[in-house]
């Protein structure tokens, strides 16, 4: 059986690169969030000390038929 991760917002920090990059090479995972809203507030905080961040949603999508 397949592990589905629990659903959440994860924050990536950005890292500086002189040239476009993969995501996964200019990402770096900085904090997972239970919301979305506990997401903005850690990357607002995280943002004014140190870098620019993303915001993330990981886990299984919703809708469809």
């Amino acid at each position: 059986m397949e592990a589905v991760p629990d659903d959440r917002f994860v924050v990536f920090a950005l890292t500086e690169q002189p040239q476009p990059a993969l995501p996964e090479t200019v990402e770096e995972d900085a904090q997972s969030c239970p919301t979305y809203q506990a997401a903005r507030r850690f990357r607002r905080a995280y943002h004014a000390a140190v870098r620019d961040c993303i915001i993330r949603f990981v886990g299984t999508a919703g809708g469809g038929d």
